[in-house]
């Protein structure tokens, strides 16, 4: 996984999955995303909102994390050390908890989680 910082707080961090896709999660300084990125076209083809940054919530990259679930099924974002978004490429399904504050609960379903190592 590569983090790339940039000079206002914004970052990216990124994890290559299954042949010529990656997850990316984006935080542009005022929101945070994760996504499903194809390099080669140059292509975003989905987008999972995270949170929107504010006074009281500043993520920062050391804090995210982008991993896959086994077999590349699902990618999802850890922040704070808990589940916060996932996209299913399989189903097309996106799963969520709005990250409002640093204590807000992560993702609890098993379901959702199955796959990953936590």
């Amino acid at each position: 996984m590569e983090s790339i910082e940039g000079k206002s707080g914004d970052f990216v961090s990124e994890a290559l999955g299954p042949p010529g896709l990656f997850g990316v999660f984006e935080d542009d300084g005022e929101t945070g995303y994760l996504y499903l990125y194809e390099p080669d076209g140059r292509e975003v083809f989905g987008h999972l909102h995270v949170y929107d940054r504010s006074p009281s919530l500043k993520v920062e990259a050391q804090d995210v994390r982008v991993l896959w679930s086994e077999g590349y099924k699902k990618v999802g974002v850890l922040i704070w050390g808990k589940m916060r978004g996932i996209i299913d490429l399989g189903t097309g399904q996106e799963g969520r908890v709005w990250l409002e504050r640093r204590n807000s609960p992560g993702i609890a379903d098993t379901q959702w989680l199955e796959g990953f190592h936590l």
